[in-house]
């Protein structure tokens, strides 16, 4: 799940954010408009993404926004016209989730990657509801104000070997969204069933379901077959039946493999690996990834959220 920014004004950031990721198996992602589940809509409604504030402009009312300068995930990527959802625009860089009125949480190196904390806090917003509404819906155009919330400060953030995790504060509590619950004691069950929501390459908010667990004995940090991609960094990984959070995603497989492997300007197509985690059409991978993709445990961190919500200003 190599985290790279969508459009060309962000171009610096591609190197610096790290980890790919990829589909196992089937592709499980679903557009918010085709998933049945009342569970999981209810969660999306509390997730969000990381979108540059240069983008937005005026829109057709006094309390909306459109975004500009977004292209397709074709043109952003150079993926082929025949995968999954490359038509749809690209914008956020990064996936959150709420866990307080004005708390949310997302990967720490979406914060200090490619710039420092401060200047991401005051250069970009978090965009709720940012999700195709139907096959033909346009998510670029007409975002309500009341969406979209400001940076107030970063409570902390932290990138190294083991932990991967930023806690912002927003400029105002959010209306009509409620904070997500997250394990605070104990480990999921090695037979979890996962979902992860999110914006896989800066699409338009994505439901994946049927994620297995494929390690669980770090201590920090688990892996799963879920089907994440750069975007996905800092979605909340649920139980599937609970809706309680289990953790944060941080990092994965490669996204995409040439169609032509034996060019590597060709168009690009989803990397495939089996719902092992393994046998994957770009080639398999060692270290952490190797069991797929890497969720950061949120118990780890319940301290410094339960910090963070504590803090009033």
């Amino acid at each position: 799940m190599k985290i790279i920014c969508i459009i060309a004004t962000l171009v610096l950031a591609q190197s610096a954010f790290a980890g790919p990721t990829v589909v196992y198996g089937q592709d499980d992602r679903r557009d918010v408009f085709q998933t049945s589940s009342a569970l999981h809509l209810k969660l999306a409604k509390s997730s969000a993404g990381l979108i540059k504030k240069s983008m937005f402009v005026k829109g057709a009312s006094a309390t909306s926004f459109d975004l500009k300068n977004t292209v397709s995930l074709e043109r952003s990527q150079n993926i082929c016209a025949t995968e999954k959802f490359s038509q749809q625009p690209t914008a956020p860089i990064c996936s959150g989730f709420l866990v307080g009125p004005d708390t949310l949480i997302t990967a720490g190196h979406c914060y200090n990657a490619f710039d420092t904390p401060a200047n991401v806090c005051k250069d970009f917003a978090w965009v709720f509801d940012y999700d195709m509404k139907s096959a033909t819906h346009n998510p670029t155009k007409n975002i309500s104000i009341a969406n979209i919330y400001n940076c107030k400060s970063v409570s902390s953030v932290v990138r190294d070997g083991l932990y991967d995790y930023a806690v912002i504060k927003l400029d105002r509590k959010v209306v009509g969204r409620e904070p997500l619950k997250f394990r605070t004691t104990g480990k999921l069950a090695n037979t979890a069933s996962l979902v992860v929501i999110g914006h896989p390459t800066g699409l338009p908010t994505k439901i994946t379901a049927n994620g297995k667990v494929t390690n669980n004995t770090e201590e920090t940090r688990f892996s799963t077959t879920l089907d994440t991609f750069h975007g996905n960094s800092g979605s909340a990984v649920f139980d599937a039946t609970t809706g309680q959070v289990e953790g944060i995603l941080i990092m994965g497989k490669n996204d995409y493999r040439p169609s032509l492997m034996s060019n590597p300007g060709s168009c690009k197509v989803v990397n495939k690996c089996d719902e092992t985690a393994k046998n994957c059409s770009a080639g398999d991978e060692t270290g952490t990834i190797q069991h797929g993709e890497v969720v950061l445990r949120i118990e780890k961190i319940s301290a410094q959220i339960a910090k963070a919500l504590a803090t009033k200003k």
